[in-house]
């Protein structure tokens, strides 16, 4: 009644992970194994056609790192779960556009080379794919901001699994964001709801 009780689902953006505003995350796999406990710090609403999405970003105060949780509902509403980092920003520049984003091969500053997930037409091959984002903060229970972004993801196998590299342009300013990550099994981590 007076806005104390923090326990509630997040429901202003859609929430696979069912959160609450107290709610952490803890993961017995990879780089982030034994890392200790991530708290949630936005919930951020991807549409891409008729699909939705959100990217969870999580906040290690010990690691005094930021991560990306991406989780989808697949068409047996089991979650299919996405970990990444973000490598790197990119200020709006035409060459890295032309020249770049929109190639089916994608080599990072360090020599790896990704292949396009998806390669639409030749005169397609730039737009990438069109989505609107809403970014809701956690702790101040609002949505923060609303906006267009385009996306071009990228793939590539290591050591018998599959790294995605996922570049986005924000539509407003133009900036490009890049996060590389892989899927981890949702075995893998534990949410606690928080009360």
């Amino acid at each position: 009644m007076f806005g104390f009780n923090r326990s509630s689902v997040i429901t202003k953006v859609y929430n696979p992970l069912q959160i609450t505003p107290n709610s952490m995350v803890e993961f017995n796999v990879g780089e982030l194994k034994n890392k200790g406990i991530f708290k949630f710090m936005k919930v951020i609403e991807m549409k891409v056609g008729e699909r939705s999405y959100s990217r969870y970003v999580i906040y290690s105060k010990s690691e005094n790192a930021e991560y990306v949780l991406e989780v989808f509902k697949d068409n047996n509403d089991a979650l299919e779960t996405y970990l990444y980092n973000m490598v790197d920003t990119i200020p709006f520049d035409e060459d890295f556009l032309y020249n770049v984003a929109g190639q089916k091969y994608l080599t990072s500053p360090d020599g790896e080379e990704y292949e396009r997930c998806y390669m639409p037409e030749e005169d397609d091959r730039i737009d990438g794919i069109s989505g609107r984002v809403r970014v809701y903060d956690v702790q101040s229970e609002e949505i923060e901001h609303e906006i267009g972004v385009k996306i071009w993801d990228y793939s590539r196998s290591i050591d018998d699994r599959e790294e995605f590299l996922n570049v986005e342009m924000l539509e407003d300013t133009g900036m490009f964001r890049i996060f590389v990550g892989e899927m981890i099994e949702d075995i893998f981590y534990k949410v606690y709801q928080g009360e």
